[in-house]
């Protein structure tokens, strides 16, 4: 038996405290059981690659060693976005692998996002069997070891996307990766692309010497916004850890919240893809389904998660699907993961076509007076319990309000109303809930502030001092 902390195992990557709950021993076990998942599912190649985190490069080799092991050819694809190794899967026909990184965790943590198909990684249920594996070393050496290949396979992929996302104007653009991963890759590859890159913080830091990388970050966006203005750019992007969900600012140095690039991004599928269905999470503004109806698609609400949007989408057939976090999968034009380069360059793309400035093409979207994320410590033995608390609450003191706490919210309450709306829910990363709340007038958005302020307050699972809490001001 192998003794492992089971709240490392999330609901879709698993992350821990390195030297804690992540040691080179516990590595290895887990590449074994991957290894046996895979071979079980008829899975015998893989691919690896990893985030800039102090131990990534060491557990990238004891992965591979370990698929070897289980009798897993392998291809290490080195250091990359997320994105990047998403891609690499279908370039290399390779359905398995593990990318190694805690994305926007901070620096003590790492972890791995374990791919199970194209473009796939486990889930819940997964992630769980994977766990019961390792508890039970329920995995066995295979008789020939798998193959380990180095490969380099970024210029094949910036090629690819160059390609299809050709500009007609020369962007300036600020890159700014708090420096982690993106550090490395992001202004080549937009160089290649015909952009003039500024770059801010691309110097690689395992320490992450300004915070955790994260895009949902006020200090994150403000600090981006000061960069754009200072150089007199036309977009500035900011990147998390593993480089899959971005950050922007426009040119007049306006923060732009990830669900309004989401509406803006539903305008320019929907162009490509008259009548489409646009999948969006449950954190998302008001202005993400009003703008999908008022350009003709269908809105389509489902629970926060980018794994669990992607397995949705095999059932609902979105052409496009968006998160307040910054994940976005354009699923009909690239493939159904989301990459953080494809999307930035994605978004520079519509601006060249449309010609028109990030500023002008968000100023013809609805308007709201919208929260950053904001993300509040609550121990992990005691989120999931805290939402069945509120969902009470909140259907007993707004009764004119649609309270939303079924599947679509998935892991805590939407409140919606005609001229506002909030959410709580608890996160599956890590110890804290999340909240995000509009409002269509400055007294609406005030008046929402002050009933979740006070209605959280109400909680002792909430910990309101803890130097985790994210946007805290905001509220």
């Amino acid at each position: 038996m192998t003794e492992v902390n089971k709240y490392m195992f999330r609901g879709y990557d698993l992350r821990g405290i390195v030297g804690k709950d992540l040691t080179p021993e516990i590595v290895e076990h887990l590449g074994r059981a991957h290894g046996a998942l895979m071979k079980r599912r008829g899975i015998t190649k893989a691919v690896i690659a990893r985030d800039s985190r102090a131990t990534s490069e060491e557990y990238s080799q004891i992965m591979a060693k370990a698929y070897s092991w289980a009798g897993i050819d392998t291809t290490d694809i080195g250091m990359c976005l997320v994105g990047t190794f998403y891609w690499a899967q279908h370039f290399l026909k390779s359905p398995g692998g593990v990318f190694v990184t805690a994305s926007h965790n901070p620096a003590e943590y790492n972890g791995f996002k374990f791919a199970i198909g194209l473009s796939e990684t486990l889930v819940s249920d997964g992630i769980q069997e994977l766990r019961k594996m390792v508890e039970e070393e329920d995995y066995d050496q295979a008789e020939t070891p798998g193959k380990i290949e180095i490969r380099d396979i970024m210029e094949d992929y910036t090629k690819e996307v160059v390609a299809k996302l050709p500009l007609e104007k020369k962007f300036k653009i600020v890159i700014d990766p708090s420096c982690a991963t993106a550090g490395a890759v992001a202004p080549d590859f937009f160089r290649a692309a015909g952009c003039e890159v500024i770059e801010s913080n691309c110097v690689l830091d395992p320490t992450f010497p300004l915070g955790t990388p994260d895009p949902t970050e006020t200090v994150v966006a403000e600090r981006l916004s000061k960069e754009v203005l200072a150089s007199g750019a036309d977009v500035g992007f900011s990147y998390d850890a593993d480089g899959d969900r971005i950050g922007i600012v426009d040119e007049k140095g306006t923060i732009v919240w990830n669900d309004v690039l989401v509406a803006l991004f539903a305008v320019s599928v929907l162009e490509d893809h008259p009548g489409s269905k646009i999948m969006f999470n449950t954190l998302c503004s008001k202005v993400v389904p009003e703008t999908i109806i008022n350009n003709g698609g269908m809105p389509f609400m489902w629970r926060t998660g980018h794994s669990f949007l992607k397995k949705k989408n095999q059932e609902v057939g979105a052409a496009f699907i968006g998160e307040l976090s910054g994940h976005f999968f354009f699923s009909k034009d690239f493939y159904n993961h989301d990459d953080g380069l494809y999307a930035a360059l994605r978004l520079l793309n519509y601006l060249s076509r449309s010609n028109q400035s990030l500023n002008e093409a968000l100023s013809n979207l609805p308007q709201y007076i919208s929260s950053p994320e904001i993300k509040i410590y609550c121990a992990d033995d005691k989120k999931v319990a805290l939402m069945d608390k509120i969902s009470i609450v909140l259907k007993e003191e707004y009764p004119n309000a649609e309270v939303i706490d079924d599947e679509r919210a998935g892991d805590g309450v939407r409140l919606e109303m005609d001229d506002s709306m909030f959410v709580i829910r608890y996160s599956q990363n890590g110890p804290y809930i999340t909240i995000k709340f509009e409002g269509k007038t400055e007294k609406k958005y005030d008046e929402l502030k002050k009933y979740i302020n006070e209605l959280l307050h109400r909680y002792e699972e909430v910990n309101w001092d803890d130097k985790s809490n994210v946007n805290q001001e905001a509220l």
